[in-house]
């Protein structure tokens, strides 16, 4: 029977749908090569009707009381074939299907619903739709306004309709903005679409996911807010409004959802999840692993860390932080390469075993193993405080003001292999002891997972070590395997998935060398990747100009004379654009003294500046309508400032890399330091400016200045620049920007300030 009729797919479907065809409720129940067969039920009988594929005619076949069961289904056939007018058989090859119907959802169905053809998009998709079925690994940059979410999503619900993918697709991003996009717009509203087309039959469902540390565990939320409850401060009322809806369940356990500090968050959220656990069989957060898991959800969305982690638990024999998945997505994928340092990297803190050694002292306390266990912990302590001391001595170059490279002497490995044999015989001991108690059990996880650290940086030859400050007494010991590329190969690309990398900036000039070699993905076959690089839809040329002074001093920040001429620079810019501008910094040190400067000239217009970690300064800037807002490079992006809010972004200084021990590393492999320049440095700043002006133009009708205050942007590097940028005219003259903006904005841009 197989060989005679297929079930209906999304073509035949939505064919049917734009004839006019379907009745409300009726629904396909088969398809011959030429004929398919709709269901009804009146509510009485189940009433039959056939469609010519080739007429696109429906005839009335029969009604019955119940549904058909097989034999029914052959009779009904043979009723469809006499009937048929015959002709050329319907069914294509299923890729050509699928193309035309993506096509025809770009061509006919998006601009009902106001999105506008976009001739790169739709080729877009359709090289991501090729991709999966040809399971390559898609390297697709798309510029900004090339729509390239709408272009993944289509091309993923399309090829899982037309290839009975029934795992999820899995949509990697770097941040909670995009995941909010993703669940609060672009699926819903793709979602309603494709069912009024009758394209799917159901809504598509998605899972959000993230790491434990983003949900509230109710345990212990229920012992946080006991304790504070029981302090009865008044300005914790909010507080423990927060907390009982939490624990009742009135409110999603998402935290980043809830107006909650930092420190509340840490001190309530998933920890550990044990089966021991008083919650454990009604724990919302096991609930809500269970049917994000198991449930038929179409996309399972996640961020870089948690999807690294997913595959480097695998790895290991352990659980699956995610369900198996088809198709891998990963949105800004700029920053996979960041997020795999961080997830294949390892940190060993001087102050771990502090901690640990506590918790052993609060374990043994009245044990007949007490005091050859505290012994051992006296002993582990000194050796840790030796070995971070002796890392400090002979310590090596300094990358920055936090790090510096470590030199592994005989002294520093002795260290090492001590404190790891102490550590042993602690696990030991608590191997032999008591093995129903839970706090033995939890503290030989514990040394475990610093047994694991220390064997790793025993086989120091093989990594990237250096050793990192982060407080006035704490520091940490850091590694990075040497053969990251390696890695990411032989976890990700190789397994024969297909796999999607989007982002704005992935090349330099067309050219994706760097970012393959980085993430490995240049050691797969040429066949098994597609390369594809999509220009923006923006008009550059008409809304934009690129200012490139050539009177700037070389960048230095200790030097009175480059301070005072970029001060000088920011604010005659913030004059002739009238406000409305962002400039971006790469020290933070030069953005405060910038910040001082113009603090006492800048009265016409708000000046914000953005700190470590100070989002709400984008928000007064945006709430301003013609501020100026200095910040760091974590404003260049991933925020959106459309409109007149921003039309001036000024580069204060070229985003070179800054020093740190892989690229020290990365400079050994060069021969020469000028090929290392070419072919690693200079990409990596042409694709952090590429991000940087990507901030400037987020709509069809935004006009935007580009300044680069850097000497180089004008001499050294200008071709490179100008190649990597859109087109846009350039100018030397800051007059020419006043003329720019004048010539472009409406009167109401200016207000009063005129």
């Amino acid at each position: 029977m197989s060989e005679e009729w297929t079930v209906c797919t999304a073509d035949i479907r939505n064919r049917i749908h734009e004839a006019g065809i379907f009745r409300t409720d009726e629904r396909i129940v088969l398809t011959t090569k030429s004929c398919v067969l709709l269901e009804h039920f009146t509510g009485k009988a189940y009433s039959y009707r056939m469609v010519d594929l080739h007429t696109l005619k429906a005839k009335r076949l029969f009604s019955r009381p119940t549904p058909l069961n097989e034999v029914g289904y052959r009779r009904a056939i043979e009723k469809m074939a006499v009937q048929s007018e015959g002709g050329i058989a319907f069914m294509q090859d299923g890729n050509s299907r699928a193309s035309e119907l993506l096509a025809h959802i770009f061509y006919d169905i998006l601009p009902e619903y106001g999105l506008a053809l976009r001739e790169n998009q739709l080729s877009l998709s359709i090289a991501m739709l090729e991709a999966m079925e040809k399971e390559k690994v898609a390297l697709c940059e798309a510029e900004v306004g090339t729509g390239k979410t709408h272009a993944y999503l289509i091309a993923a619900v399309i090829y899982r309709l037309f290839h009975g993918e029934g795992q999820p697709v899995i949509i990697s991003t770097s941040t909670i903005a995009l995941q909010k996009a993703l669940t609060e717009e672009y699926i819903p509203q793709i979602s309603g679409i494709l069912l009024e087309h009758r394209i799917i039959e159901e809504p598509l469902t998605f899972a959000v996911r993230k790491g434990k540390n983003h949900y509230a565990c109710d345990s212990r939320v229920k012992t946080y807010l006991s304790s504070v409850s029981h302090n009865n401060r008044l300005e914790d009322k909010k507080l423990i409004e927060i907390l009982t809806a939490l624990f009742v369940g009135t409110v999603s356990l998402d935290l980043d959802g809830q107006p909650l500090t930092d420190y509340v968050k840490e001190r309530i959220c998933v920890e550990n999840c044990r089966n021991t656990c008083e919650f454990s069989s009604v724990c919302r957060y096991r609930t809500f692993l269970r049917k994000s898991n198991q449930g038929k959800v179409d996309f399972q969305i996640a961020n870089h860390n948690l999807v690294l982690a997913d595959i480097l638990s695998r790895k290991g024999s352990r659980n699956r932080l995610l369900p198996e998945h088809g198709i891998l997505i990963f949105d800004e994928a700029h920053k996979l390469p960041e997020a795999a340092r961080q997830m294949y990297g390892l940190s060993f803190e001087n102050v771990e075993l502090e901690l640990v050694a506590a918790s052993i002292i609060r374990a043994v306390a009245g044990r007949p193993e007490k005091r050859g266990t505290l012994s051992l912990c006296e002993e582990m302590l000194e050796l840790n405080t030796a070995l971070f001391e002796n890392l400090k001595k002979f310590a090596g170059v300094r990358y920055d003001n936090s790090s510096m490279e470590v030199i592994f002497t005989p002294s520093v490995q002795l260290s090492l292999k001590a404190l790891s044999a102490v550590i042993k015989s602690l696990l030991v001991l608590f191997y032999t002891a008591d093995r129903g108690n839970a706090a033995y059990k939890r503290i030989s996880g514990r040394l475990e997972q610093k047994q694991e650290k220390l064997t790793v940086l025993r086989d120091y030859e093989d990594f990237i070590c250096w050793l990192e400050y982060t407080g006035a007494a704490s520091c940490r010991l850091c590694a990075l395997p040497k053969h990251l590329d390696l890695l990411l190969h032989e976890d990700l690309w190789s397994n024969g998935k297909p796999y999607l990398l989007t982002s704005a900036t992935l090349s330099v000039g067309g050219d994706f060398s760097r970012y393959m070699h980085q993430t490995g993905i240049d050691l797969l076959n040429r066949k098994q990747i597609l390369n594809v690089s999509k220009a923006s839809p923006f008009d550059y040329w008409n809304h934009a100009l690129l200012y490139l002074p050539e009177d700037m001093p070389f960048p230095n920040v200790r030097k009175t004379a480059y301070r005072k001429a970029v001060a000088d620079r920011l604010s005659e810019l913030i004059q002739q654009s009238h406000g409305h501008t962002l400039a971006l910094f790469t020290s933070y040190r030069m953005m405060e003294i910038v910040h001082q400067e113009l603090a006492g000239r800048i009265e016409d217009f708000p000046l914000f500046s953005m700190g470590k970690g100070k989002l709400e300064a984008i928000w007064e800037f945006r709430k301003s309508g013609n501020g100026v807002l200095l910040a760091s490079d974590s404003a260049g992006e991933g925020i959106d400032l459309a409109g007149d809010i921003l039309s001036s972004l000024v580069v204060v200084k070229l985003p070179f890399p800054a020093p740190d021990p892989v690229l020290e590393y990365e400079k050994s492999l060069h021969e020469d330091f000028h090929e290392y320049l070419a072919e690693a440095i200079v990409p990596a700043m042409l694709m952090k400016l590429r991000q940087w002006i990507g901030r400037g133009i987020r709509r069809e009708t935004d006009i935007c200045v580009f300044s680069i205050l850097d000497c180089r942007a004008s001499g050294r590097y200008k071709n490179d620049i100008l190649a990597a940028l859109p087109d846009m005219p350039v100018t030397e003259r800051i007059e020419d920007v006043g003329i720019f903006i004048r010539g472009n904005k409406p009167e109401s841009y200016f207000g009063d300030k005129e």
